[in-house]
C-alpha cells in the first residue's frame, strides 16, 4: 500500500506553515523504516492535506452549480437576445426591400468595386492622371451606389465603411497626382457659349474668364462667338509651362494673359528663357513653342 510521506523535516521546518506541504508516495517497506515521530507528522501532514482537498473539493461542487445557474441564465439571455436580433433585423430587411436572395449581387457588386479600386492601387501618379476619367467615373459610381437600398444591407455595413475608406484614398490619391497644369475636356451643349460655359461651377464660376478657354482651343475656334453642340473642347487648370504662339501675338500680350503672368510687364521673363529661339524681343512667329517660366 503506498503512504504519503513528507520529503524532508528540514523543508517542514524551514516552509512557513500556511503553504502546503510538497510529499511523496512511499511503498510498505519504506513507510516502515520511518521513525515513530516521522510517522506522528507524516500521518498529522496526510489528514490535513485531505482536508485541504475535501475542501477543495466542496468548493469545486459549490462552483460548478453555481457557474452551471450562470451558464443557464446566460443561454436564455442569448436566445432572448437571438430572438430580438433576428426581429430588428427582419425588420431592416423589410424597411429598406432588400432580401437575401439580393446578397449575392450585393457581394459581386462590392467584389467589383474593391478590384476596380486594387487595379490602381500600384500605379504612380502619373499613370494614375492618365486613367483620371476611369477613376472619377468609378467614384462617382460607387457614389450613386451608395445611395441605393442595397447599401444599406446591414450584413455588408463593415464592406461599404472599408470600402468609403478606400474611395476616399482613391480620392486623395487622384488629388495628389494631378499636375499643376492639366486639362480637362468640356463637350459643348445646345445654347452654350464661351462666357456661359467659363461660369459653370465645374468650370471657372467667371464668366470673365471665357478668354483662357478660347486661347487654349484657338486650333478649334475661329471665332469666339460662334461655337457649336458637341464640340469638344479643352478646359486649362492651372498654369502652363509652354506656350505656343498664335498669329498676332507678341512678348508682352502673352505675358499680360492671366494664364500665363496677367502682366504685360513681365515679358522679359519669357525673353530670357527663350533666348535661343528668340534673336529678338520684337519679332516672334506663329507656331513657335515658348517656355514660361515658374517661380
Amino acid at each position: 500500500m503506498k503512504k504519503i510521506l513528507i520529503i524532508s523535516l528540514a523543508v517542514l521546518i524551514i516552509v512557513p506553515v500556511f503553504l502546503q506541504a510538497k510529499v511523496t508516495y512511499l511503498n510498505e517497506e519504506e513507510y516502515k523504516e520511518l521513525k515513530k515521530e516521522e510517522r506522528l507528522r507524516y500521518w498529522e501532514n496526510l489528514e490535513n492535506s485531505l482536508a485541504d482537498y475535501q475542501q477543495m473539493k466542496a468548493d469545486a461542487i459549490a462552483n460548478q452549480e453555481k457557474y452551471s445557474a450562470k451558464i443557464e441564465e446566460l443561454k436564455a439571455k442569448l436566445a432572448k437576445t437571438n430572438e430580438e436580433y433576428d426581429m430588428v433585423y427582419n425588420q431592416i430587411l423589410k424597411d429598406i426591400d432588400v432580401s437575401e436572395s439580393d446578397f449575392p449581387m450585393i457581394q459581386r457588386k462590392i467584389d467589383y468595386f474593391n478590384k476596380k479600386i486594387a487595379n490602381w492601387d500600384n500605379l504612380s501618379d502619373k499613370q494614375l492622371w492618365k486613367t483620371k476619367k476611369a477613376v472619377r467615373g468609378l467614384i462617382a459610381e460607387y457614389k450613386d451606389y451608395k445611395q441605393t437600398k442595397y447599401a444599406k444591407a446591414p450584413d455588408y455595413r463593415k464592406d461599404f465603411s472599408d470600402l468609403d475608406n478606400k474611395i476616399e484614398n482613391l480620392s486623395m490619391s487622384l488629388e495628389n497626382a494631378k499636375p499643376k497644369y492639366y486639362e480637362d475636356s468640356y463637350t459643348v451643349v445646345k445654347g452654350d457659349w464661351l462666357s456661359k460655359i467659363a461660369r459653370y461651377s465645374f468650370i471657372y464660376g467667371d464668366m470673365s474668364k471665357w478668354p483662357i478657354i478660347y486661347r487654349a482651343n484657338r486650333d478649334q475656334i475661329k471665332d469666339p462667338n460662334l461655337i457649336y453642340p458637341d464640340q469638344v473642347i479643352k478646359i486649362p487648370r492651372g498654369l502652363p509651362y509652354k506656350w505656343k504662339v498664335y498669329k498676332g501675338e507678341c512678348l508682352w500680350k502673352i505675358s499680360s494673359y492671366p494664364e500665363v503672368y496677367g502682366n504685360a510687364a513681365k515679358w522679359p521673363m519669357i525673353y530670357r528663357a527663350n533666348k535661343d529661339k528668340i534673336k529678338d524681343p520684337d519679332l516672334i512667329y506663329p507656331n513657335q513653342i515658348f517656355e514660361i517660366p515658374r517661380d
